[in-house]
């Protein structure tokens, strides 16, 4: 790897400041601590289940899912923000992302990302349903978060991205439950 090459590499370094809407203590948690979650959550789940899935391709879809977000911003799922152009957004903004890369990465990078957002793959389709239960997973410790929320907006957002994975709906569905009797909606 040339200098100009580990240059580039270090922009993606830069999600480790770029913050997401969920909390962390007194701060915003940033995309790195949300992608390194999500390859905990993801190693918990994959031996669950009984398919035939690509560990690495899983692991890679999630390492560099909201990479985009160096562009974008944080888009989250919340009932009081309007995420209808989230991805097209992405889309749009993906060559602002490929162009800080190093050459011998960006196309490995664009291939991630169109597989990530298209979610035509069972890798992908997994790693979409980690990534939504890792944000449900982390917000458990911090019910501030959750005004404005309800069961009913949950389950319409995110419910649908477990069909393929029972061991995850179940978790969700759980997890749900809990929210809902300890009063995470109740604000």
């Amino acid at each position: 790897m040339s200098s100009t090459d580990l240059a580039k590499l270090r922009f993606l370094y830069k999600l480790k400041s770029c913050y997401r809407y969920a909390s962390v203590d007194s701060r915003h948690e940033s995309v790195a601590e949300h992608s390194w979650s999500c390859l905990v959550l993801a190693d918990c789940f994959i031996s669950k289940f009984p398919q035939s899935i690509d560990r690495l391709k899983v692991y890679e879809l999630l390492m560099y899912h909201d990479v985009i977000e160096l562009a974008t911003g944080d888009t989250p799922i919340n009932p009081d923000i309007d995420d209808a152009n989230k991805i097209d957004n992405e889309r749009k903004n993906i060559d602002n992302i490929v162009k800080q890369l190093p050459d011998t990465f960006s196309q490995k990078y664009q291939d991630l990302f169109s597989e990530f957002l298209d979610q035509k793959t069972l890798e992908s389709q997994f790693a979409c349903a980690i990534d939504a239960l890792d944000a449900e997973i982390h917000e458990m410790d911090y019910k501030q978060d959750w005004v404005g929320w309800s069961k009913e907006f949950l389950l319409n957002k995110k419910l649908h991205l477990f069909d393929q994975f029972p061991d995850m709906r179940q978790v969700f569905l759980e997890l749900v439950d809990f929210l809902v009797v300890n009063n995470f909606f109740d604000h």
